[in-house]
C-alpha cells in the first residue's frame, strides 16, 4: 500500500516507494488531487475490512469451542 507524504523539497504530494537497486526509498510525486483521494478512500476501507475480519476470526473461533 502507498504512504502518502509531503515532499520535502517541493511540498508537493507524494508516494513512497522503493528502489531497486538500494534499501533507499524515493518520492514519487502523485498528480491528480482524485488519485489521492482515492487512495485514502481505499486505505479506509482496507482498515475497516481488517476489522471486520478480526471479528469474523474471534466469532469462529468461539463457535468452534
Amino acid at each position: 500500500m502507498s504512504d502518502i507524504h509531503i515532499c520535502p523539497t517541493c511540498n508537493a504530494r507524494a508516494k513512497k516507494v522503493r528502489t531497486a537497486d538500494s534499501q533507499g526509498y524515493q518520492l514519487k510525486a502523485v498528480q491528480d488531487d482524485d488519485a489521492f483521494a482515492k487512495i485514502n478512500q481505499l486505505k479506509q476501507m482496507l482498515e475497516k475490512e481488517k476489522s471486520r475480519n478480526a471479528a469474523l476470526k474471534e466469532k469462529n473461533a468461539s463457535l468452534q469451542a
